[in-house]
This record gives C-alpha cells, structure tokens and sequence, in this order.
C-alpha cells in the first residue's frame, strides 16, 4: 500500500463510491419511479446540476493552468465535454443518464487513487481500465439479478463516461507531457 499523504483516504473514496455502484445496481429498480411521470423533473434537475457543478469544476481547473497551457487544455476540456453531452443524447432514458455522473466520478476517483502508484500515461491507462472493469462488472452482476438485464448499451456507456472524465482531468494536470 502506498504511504503517501492522502493514499489511503483517496483508495477509501474510490472503494466507497464503486460501493455505491453496486448499490444502485441492486436498487435501481427501486429508484425507477423518480426517473418517470411528473416525479422525473427533479431528477432531471439533480442531472443537470451534476453536469453544471462538472463544468464549473473544469473551468476553474482550467483557470489555474499556467497561461501557455490553456489554449490547448481548453479544446480538450471542450472536446470531452461535447463527448459527455454526445453520450447523454445517445441514452434512450432520463434514467441511463446517472451512469455519466457515476461514471465520470469514479473516473475522477480512480485518477486521484492511481496517482498513488504511477504517473503520466500509465497513470491515465490504470484508472480507465479499473473503470471499464467496474462497469462491465456492473453490468454482469444485473445479468444475475432477477429484475435487471446486461446491456452492452451501459458497458459502453459506463467506460466511455469514465474515459471522457478521466481525459478531462488529464489536460487539466499540472504539467504537461508524460
């Protein structure tokens, strides 16, 4: 385990919020009625902030760069903001949009906790990969439950969402280069 400060709190955060996934997995049925009918209008809101919150997270990111890194941080950050919106058009329900904001969490979590073991681009390498696995793993956990059904739909959703995060979070790094 890595002995550095905040290692154990950041393997912690991320543990919780995969935790979390699992949770949802199994009572997501529960859930159902505020994603339809009239009740639906707070969950969309919910999404909305998610998304905005994500936003003003970048923008102020993006305003700590150092003035020569903005230019080319700012069309990455834009890029994998358009790709975000891109994926949240493509889900055919309000519903199958929370998997951007859990996903992209555990996108952001998996980059603070792989910084305790690696750098650069293995860095960003780790953290995708333990995403993808937690979202395909997500996904066959509801194939063994009685009221839920795998989708290939999610699996790409659940990586792509992680992804599009976690290459966010790499333009917006200190410093540049690997």
């Amino acid at each position: 385990m890595p002995s550095r400060p905040g290692a154990a709190r950041d393997m912690l955060l991320c543990l919780a919020w995969v935790v979390l996934i699992f949770v949802f997995m199994y009572y997501g049925r529960a859930l159902a009625p505020w994603f339809q009918g009239p009740r639906a209008i707070y969950a969309m809101w919910a999404l909305a902030l998610c998304g905005l919150a994500f936003l003003a997270w970048l923008g102020l990111r993006l305003a700590r760069l150092p003035a020569g890194r903005r230019g080319k941080a700012a069309l990455g950050v834009l890029a994998c903001s358009l790709g975000l919106a891109l994926l949240a058009w493509w889900q055919p329900l309000l519903i199958e949009r929370t998997h951007l904001m859990l996903y992209g969490i555990l996108g952001m979590l998996a980059w603070r906790a792989a910084g305790h073991f690696s750098r650069g681009a293995l860095r960003l390498i780790l953290a995708g990969v333990f995403c993808a696995l937690v979202g395909w793993g997500d996904e066959v956990a509801q194939y063994y439950h009685p009221q839920r059904v795998f989708d290939w739909r999610d699996v790409i959703t659940n990586a792509a969402s992680a992804w599009l995060a976690l290459a966010a979070v790499w333009f917006l790094r200190p410093r540049a280069g690997f």
